[in-house]
Protein backbone atom coordinates (compact mmCIF):
# COMPACT_ATOMS: atom_id res chain seq x y z
CA UNK A 1 0.00 0.00 0.00
CA UNK A 2 2.82 2.51 0.96
CA UNK A 3 4.42 1.57 -2.72
CA UNK A 4 1.53 2.45 -4.25
CA UNK A 5 0.99 5.60 -2.24
CA UNK A 6 5.02 6.58 -3.10
CA UNK A 7 4.18 5.60 -6.65
CA UNK A 8 0.92 8.10 -6.87
CA UNK A 9 2.99 10.98 -5.33
CA UNK A 10 5.76 10.61 -7.89
CA UNK A 11 3.34 10.76 -10.66
CA UNK A 12 1.17 13.45 -9.05
CA UNK A 13 4.56 15.52 -8.55
CA UNK A 14 5.63 15.12 -12.31
CA UNK A 15 2.47 16.00 -14.09
CA UNK A 16 2.33 19.07 -11.99
CA UNK A 17 5.59 20.22 -12.59
CA UNK A 18 4.93 19.32 -16.41
CA UNK A 19 1.90 21.57 -16.43
CA UNK A 20 4.13 24.43 -14.23
CA UNK A 21 5.91 24.67 -17.20
CA UNK A 22 5.55 27.96 -19.75
CA UNK A 23 3.76 27.56 -22.98
CA UNK A 24 6.54 27.42 -25.97
CA UNK A 25 6.16 30.89 -27.47
CA UNK A 26 8.92 29.99 -29.78
CA UNK A 27 7.04 30.01 -33.16
CA UNK A 28 5.17 33.23 -32.56
CA UNK A 29 8.28 35.04 -31.40
CA UNK A 30 9.70 33.86 -34.59
CA UNK A 31 7.13 35.18 -36.72
CA UNK A 32 7.20 38.49 -35.04
CA UNK A 33 10.69 38.73 -35.56
CA UNK A 34 10.87 38.02 -39.02
CA UNK A 35 8.37 40.84 -39.42
CA UNK A 36 10.33 43.18 -37.52
CA UNK A 37 13.80 42.31 -39.29
CA UNK A 38 11.89 42.70 -42.59
CA UNK A 39 10.54 46.22 -41.67
CA UNK A 40 14.10 47.18 -40.34
CA UNK A 41 15.52 46.17 -43.53
CA UNK A 42 12.92 48.28 -44.83
CA UNK A 43 14.06 51.56 -43.05
CA UNK A 44 17.60 50.64 -44.35
CA UNK A 45 16.29 50.54 -48.19
CA UNK A 46 14.71 54.25 -47.34
CA UNK A 47 17.69 55.34 -45.80
CA UNK A 48 15.11 56.28 -42.74
CA UNK A 49 18.09 56.74 -40.39
CA UNK A 50 15.78 57.56 -37.53
CA UNK A 51 13.38 54.99 -38.00
CA UNK A 52 16.48 52.45 -38.27
CA UNK A 53 18.28 53.56 -35.18
CA UNK A 54 15.06 53.16 -33.25
CA UNK A 55 14.63 49.43 -33.88
CA UNK A 56 17.94 49.04 -32.01
CA UNK A 57 17.70 48.13 -28.34
CA UNK A 58 19.10 51.24 -25.60
CA UNK A 59 22.62 48.77 -25.67
CA UNK A 60 22.23 47.43 -28.55
CA UNK A 61 26.03 46.88 -30.37
CA UNK A 62 26.44 46.65 -33.71
CA UNK A 63 29.63 44.38 -35.14
CA UNK A 64 30.91 45.76 -38.62
CA UNK A 65 33.53 44.78 -40.49
CA UNK A 66 36.68 46.79 -40.89
CA UNK A 67 35.66 48.74 -38.08
CA UNK A 68 35.54 48.85 -34.04
CA UNK A 69 32.55 47.54 -31.96
CA UNK A 70 29.52 50.01 -32.35
CA UNK A 71 27.77 50.76 -28.79
CA UNK A 72 25.58 53.10 -28.04
CA UNK A 73 22.31 51.56 -29.10
CA UNK A 74 20.87 54.22 -31.55
CA UNK A 75 23.54 56.91 -31.12
CA UNK A 76 25.99 54.29 -32.53
CA UNK A 77 23.87 53.09 -35.49
CA UNK A 78 23.02 56.26 -36.63
CA UNK A 79 26.80 57.40 -36.67
CA UNK A 80 28.02 54.28 -38.34
CA UNK A 81 24.43 53.62 -40.50
CA UNK A 82 24.99 57.89 -41.16
CA UNK A 83 28.29 57.25 -43.04
CA UNK A 84 26.72 54.32 -45.17
CA UNK A 85 23.66 56.48 -46.09
CA UNK A 86 26.33 59.72 -46.88
CA UNK A 87 27.85 57.47 -49.88
CA UNK A 88 27.53 58.67 -53.18
CA UNK A 89 24.57 56.57 -54.84
CA UNK A 90 24.37 54.36 -52.18
CA UNK A 91 21.35 51.47 -51.79
CA UNK A 92 21.52 48.42 -49.79
CA UNK A 93 19.19 46.11 -47.62
CA UNK A 94 19.38 42.41 -46.49
CA UNK A 95 16.69 39.40 -46.18
CA UNK A 96 16.88 37.21 -43.44
CA UNK A 97 16.49 33.47 -44.13
CA UNK A 98 16.23 32.07 -41.24
CA UNK A 99 14.82 32.95 -38.00
CA UNK A 100 14.76 31.07 -34.70
CA UNK A 101 13.19 32.15 -31.52
CA UNK A 102 13.65 30.71 -27.40
CA UNK A 103 11.14 28.61 -25.79
CA UNK A 104 10.17 31.36 -23.71
CA UNK A 105 9.76 33.50 -26.77
CA UNK A 106 11.88 37.18 -24.99
CA UNK A 107 15.40 36.25 -26.96
CA UNK A 108 15.40 35.36 -30.88
CA UNK A 109 18.23 35.65 -33.46
CA UNK A 110 17.84 36.18 -37.27
CA UNK A 111 20.42 35.78 -40.00
CA UNK A 112 20.56 36.15 -43.45
CA UNK A 113 21.89 38.07 -46.66
CA UNK A 114 22.75 41.44 -47.70
CA UNK A 115 23.65 43.40 -50.79
CA UNK A 116 25.25 46.88 -50.62
CA UNK A 117 26.13 48.97 -53.18
CA UNK A 118 27.90 52.62 -53.79
CA UNK A 119 29.93 54.78 -56.28
CA UNK A 120 33.75 55.41 -56.15
CA UNK A 121 34.94 58.61 -56.38
CA UNK A 122 35.48 57.91 -59.91
CA UNK A 123 31.89 56.76 -60.09
CA UNK A 124 32.69 52.78 -60.87
CA UNK A 125 29.52 51.15 -59.17
CA UNK A 126 30.62 48.99 -55.77
CA UNK A 127 29.01 45.89 -54.88
CA UNK A 128 29.07 44.42 -51.43
CA UNK A 129 27.17 41.44 -50.76
CA UNK A 130 27.48 38.84 -47.40
CA UNK A 131 25.70 37.88 -44.38
CA UNK A 132 24.54 39.10 -40.73
CA UNK A 133 23.28 37.74 -37.88
CA UNK A 134 21.15 39.93 -35.55
CA UNK A 135 20.07 38.82 -32.08
CA UNK A 136 15.99 40.03 -30.93
CA UNK A 137 15.70 41.79 -27.60
CA UNK A 138 11.77 41.31 -26.72
CA UNK A 139 10.97 44.83 -24.96
CA UNK A 140 8.11 45.42 -22.04
CA UNK A 141 5.75 46.48 -24.88
CA UNK A 142 5.94 43.30 -26.42
CA UNK A 143 8.25 44.91 -29.68
CA UNK A 144 11.78 43.48 -30.59
CA UNK A 145 14.87 45.63 -30.73
CA UNK A 146 18.64 45.03 -31.82
CA UNK A 147 20.42 43.72 -29.08
CA UNK A 148 23.16 42.64 -31.45
CA UNK A 149 23.83 42.80 -34.95
CA UNK A 150 27.15 41.51 -36.90
CA UNK A 151 27.27 41.56 -40.39
CA UNK A 152 30.91 40.53 -42.95
CA UNK A 153 31.30 40.10 -46.16
CA UNK A 154 31.73 37.50 -48.90
CA UNK A 155 34.26 39.08 -51.12
CA UNK A 156 37.87 37.65 -50.41
CA UNK A 157 40.44 39.10 -47.82
CA UNK A 158 42.86 41.65 -50.00
CA UNK A 159 46.45 40.31 -50.10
Amino acid sequence: MRMIATRALALGLILALTACQPADQSVAAAEAVRAADLAWAQTFVKKDLEAGAATMDANGVVLAPNAPIVTGGPAGFRGLIGGFFSLPGFAGGWEPTTVVASRSGDLAYSYGTYELGWDDPTGKRITDRGKYATIWRKQADGSWKVALDMFNTDAPAAP
